[in-house]
């Protein structure tokens, strides 16, 4: 498939590719050594996109704003808009796109196919990254995120008076990592990945990425499930876009 550009010629589809996995799979982790391998790729993540659109004051994240003050889900389609206005900014000079953590469930999947067909697009490929329950749950107990740039701080560095590496701020236990909110977060992922992994697998595009090894046995082996041919080389940058 070929979309357009704006002065009419066709260029080659940018390939999107998504990335889910249960909370604390280690996606972000892994992900650092993807972008450095690929820098030209570029970064969809819901909470980060949102975030930086409520700190610049844009429509969608004054409204993505209103949501959290009610303690509500963002609805599928308002996540659709943000997604469609992120590739309005980002496709032009993408070489691939990656949506880590959504879709979430089936209906995301379906706002996803419909904003993609818009672009010219199709999903290129669903990669899983899975690891058990309990697996995931030890490692949210040895993670805090920072309060000023909401790097996350892994491996028990957390201390009473800890700073994040990054930039110096103070670093808490992440609301939705406490213990109870949790599991409850790990139950809802398990109920809602069945039919996602079905909708996907339909269209044999899925991929799995066991995720219980070390950072770098991980994040080659989903290089090489998202990127085939792509070597990951040793040290992390961050990535680009969100």
């Amino acid at each position: 498939m070929t979309n357009v550009e704006s002065n009419g010629a066709a260029r080659p589809a940018v390939p999107v590719i998504a990335l889910v996995g249960p909370p604390a799979a280690g996606k972000s982790t892994a992900m650092r050594a993807v972008f450095a391998a690929r820098p030209g790729l570029v970064h969809f993540a819901v909470r980060v996109f949102f975030g930086r659109q409520a700190a610049a004051g844009t429509l969608l994240g004054l409204r993505a704003k209103e949501y959290a003050a009610q303690a509500r889900w963002l609805p599928d389609e308002f996540v659709g808009e943000g997604l469609t206005a992120f590739l309005e900014a980002e496709l032009p000079d993408a070489e691939g796109v990656v949506l880590e953590g959504f879709p979430r469930n089936a209906d995301q999947a379906r706002v996803l196919d419909r904003v993609l067909a818009g672009f010219g697009l199709e999903l290129a490929r669903f990669v899983y990254m899975d690891v058990p329950d309990e697996v995931a749950t030890a490692r949210v107990g040895q993670r805090r995120v920072c309060q000023r740039c909401e790097t996350f701080v892994e491996n028990g560095i957390p201390v009473p008076d800890a700073v994040c590496p990054r930039c110096g701020g103070p670093v808490v236990l992440r609301r939705d990592d406490a213990p109870e909110v949790f599991r409850e977060r790990l139950r809802h992922h398990r109920e809602s990945v069945r039919e996602l992994l079905a909708h996907y697998a339909t269209r044999d595009l899925v991929m799995r990425v066991d995720g219980t090894g070390t950072p770098e046995v991980v994040a080659h082996a989903l290089c090489d499930a998202m990127l085939p041919g792509a070597l990951v080389e040793a040290g992390d940058t961050a990535p680009r876009g969100e």
